[in-house]
């Protein structure tokens, strides 16, 4: 079993139609997919646990990323452009391994935020919520 290094994993975000990787990241978390249950309990269960299918229906969820932040920064720009101009954006997570797998996805929505804080560099924090699912390496 191959432990992956994470240092060089990159977040791309399209601009431009070109996957362009999201400038001076400190972590990336990965998209919280999720498979759909629903509760078929029924009046005549005499089992304590409750029983729960799938629905057939998948959340692709969110992923995230803490950066420094820079205001004059293009890359940085680029995201906050997607507040003031929503729009479906193509992003990648490309990971370090030595087939450089990566997970494409589109973001439907994106929130920013920030932090100033004595003694620390200027912050900024992104979430990304997924149109769909990843697509995954197989």
């Amino acid at each position: 079993m191959a432990k992956i290094k994470t240092k060089g994993t990159a977040l791309n975000q399209e601009i431009a139609s070109v996957l362009t990787a999201v400038a001076q990241l400190v972590s990336i978390t990965l998209p919280e997919c999720e498979s759909e249950t629903t509760e078929c309990d029924t009046l005549d269960n005499t089992d304590a646990g409750i029983p729960y299918m799938p629905t057939g229906r998948s959340e692709g969820g969110s992923a995230s990323a803490d950066l420094f932040y820079d205001p004059a920064l293009a890359g940085h720009q680029a995201l906050l452009s997607i507040i003031t101009t929503p729009a479906i954006t193509g992003w990648s997570i490309t990971f370090a391994d030595t087939a450089t797998s990566t997970w494409t996805f589109d973001g439907a929505g994106l929130s920013f935020g920030g932090t100033a804080a004595q003694g620390e560099g200027l912050k900024g924090s992104v979430s990304i919520k997924l149109d769909g699912l990843p697509t995954f390496p197989s």
